[in-house]
């Protein structure tokens, strides 16, 4: 990915919320974009391509919790970096009045998650868990829950294997 946008964002989410952000900031990408999103909050294009990385960092300073929040893409692209922003900031407002409004009890994603499932590109595909560069598990990926936590079901059909962004990543097979 060669170049991108920076940006931070305020929302007047609870702490525990705040690891919603990237997921929400890829899915506002990828509505403006007419793209889907790869678990956890990568845009990409309907046949799985790469198009817009996602991260987001949270901090907390004199004002208050922000979240820094990272798009990049490969130049050649053309993206309006600006366009991006707005994009994912819109979305991010909007989701955090649903959080503000009560609609996030069972968790971040809560409000969302509907049209997250619905841009969510690999669902039911056969994945591998890594951790670093290893192999933890392989099978289908089955669900993502209002934590943000993708369930995969184990090759053995027996098992699922819960993971957050923080503990692995999937790679698609």
């Amino acid at each position: 990915m060669g170049v991108g946008t920076s940006f931070a964002l305020r929302p007047a989410v609870p702490m525990g919320h705040v690891t919603g952000v990237p997921h929400v900031c890829a899915l506002g990408v990828a509505r403006e974009l007419g793209a889907r999103v790869r678990w956890p909050h990568e845009v990409v294009t309907a046949s799985g391509e790469p198009l817009v990385s996602v991260d987001a960092r949270a901090g907390y300073d004199d004002e208050g919790v922000f979240v820094r929040c990272d798009l990049a893409w490969d130049a050649e692209r053309g993206f309006d970096a600006a366009v991006l922003e707005r994009a994912a900031s819109e979305a991010v407002g909007a989701w955090a009045q649903g959080v503000a409004e009560g609609r996030a009890a069972a968790g971040p994603l809560a409000p969302v998650l509907s049209d997250y499932f619905d841009a969510l590109l690999g669902t039911g595909e056969q994945v591998e868990v890594l951790r670093g560069d290893r192999v933890i598990g392989e099978g289908t990926l089955v669900a993502v829950d209002v934590w943000g936590r993708a369930t995969v079901r184990l090759a053995n059909g027996t098992q699922e294997l819960e993971v957050a962004p923080e503990q692995a990543r999937l790679r698609y097979v």
